[in-house]
């Protein structure tokens, strides 16, 4: 039996206290050279790299599909499994929508990602590596691809800080969004994590029962304590919280759930951003209407909530939220 190699570990996971307590070596770089935008570092990084028993790189460039306004990559991880990270222009720069973990646990009944289950966490150094390949143009990250951030707390906060360090990427924290479905335990310990990224929480109900429906692994957190821990996430830090309210026909558009919305964030240091859903293969759902969409918009204004219809960039090529799949590394869908 031929057993698999074992894999070095990947020097991106380094912090940079990490990286400044090995050993110099005689290939001595900075640690900024490891967040370079190509897959083939200079030689000089290498030899560092062989010295040091690193990985420079965890991620294999598979496919790279262009839209008007979008990129998708695949890339292919070390064993096996492929995760999608998408780049999106916009007037003042690039956004980099990146994944946090190999499949989703809380399989989303609107979304494609889980539907093949949580496989594993992505190691903060695969998170950093994605923002890296997307390119130096990049100047905001949004953890708004496969994978629940706030399920992969350690991780992700790790990266963030990675990101953040002066010595390598120097990303500023107000660039940076962390998107989840509001996991109590994990918004309980950010808010009292020294970071002022921004936070976004991916309601889409007003009820326990519809949000259940429609988000399965959320039935343990009920709407009440995922929306009070949210905002009190943004009374600790002075921050506007953003709740996503997917609206869908015959689900959650009722005027029952719309004045449960203003009851719920009037007065409140919150914003709405009110969408449509972007088709999935195999998933039968409706794309609400204007009119519902604008009643919706008109009764959160005049209840002073700040509130945008938001239309998400990349569904030419299957890169706009929800739309993205667990694949493995020859490309094939994972969904069951």
């Amino acid at each position: 039996m031929t057993s698999l190699p074992v894999k070095r570990p990947l020097a991106l996971d380094l912090t940079a206290a990490q990286f400044a307590a090995l050993p110099r070596g005689r290939h001595a770089i900075a640690y900024r050279d490891l967040f370079s935008p190509h897959a083939d570092l200079p030689a000089k990084t290498r030899l560092w790299a062989e010295g040091q028993g690193f990985d420079l790189r965890a991620l294999t460039l598979r496919s790279r599909e262009r839209g008007a306004r979008s990129q998708k990559f695949l890339f292919a991880l070390r064993d096996g499994v492929a995760v999608e990270s998408v780049l999106i222009r916009r007037h003042d720069g690039y956004t980099a929508c990146i994944s946090s973990q190999v499949g989703c646990a809380f399989a989303c009944r609107f979304c494609a990602s889980g539907q093949a289950g949580l496989k594993r966490n992505l190691s903060a150094g695969e998170i950093v590596e994605q923002v890296a390949r997307l390119g130096p143009r990049v100047n905001r990250i949004v953890f708004m691809g496969i994978g629940e951030p706030l399920n992969n707390y350690e991780n992700v906060l790790k990266a963030i800080r990675i990101l953040r360090d002066r010595q390598g990427m120097d990303f500023p924290s107000s660039g940076i969004t962390l998107s989840t479905i509001g996991i109590p335990k994990g918004l309980k310990a950010l808010r009292e994590e020294h970071l002022a990224i921004n936070l976004t929480i991916s309601l889409h109900a007003t009820t326990d029962e519809s949000r259940a429906a429609l988000i399965p692994g959320s039935r343990k957190h009920g709407v009440a304590e995922v929306v009070a821990r949210a905002l009190s996430w943004a009374e600790r830090h002075n921050r506007d919280v953003t709740f996503v309210y997917l609206v869908l026909p015959g689900i959650n558009d009722s005027r029952a759930d719309l004045e449960r919305l203003v009851a719920m964030f009037s007065g409140q240091r919150a914003r709405i951003n009110l969408m449509r859903w972007n088709p999935v293969a195999g998933i039968r759902l409706g794309r609400t209407e204007d009119r519902v969409l604008a009643l919706f918009r008109e009764r959160l204004v005049r209840a002073g909530i700040p509130v945008v219809v938001r239309d998400t960039q990349g569904r030419d090529i299957s890169a706009a939220c929800g739309q993205l799949w667990l694949r493995d590394l020859n490309g094939r869908a994972l969904a069951a």
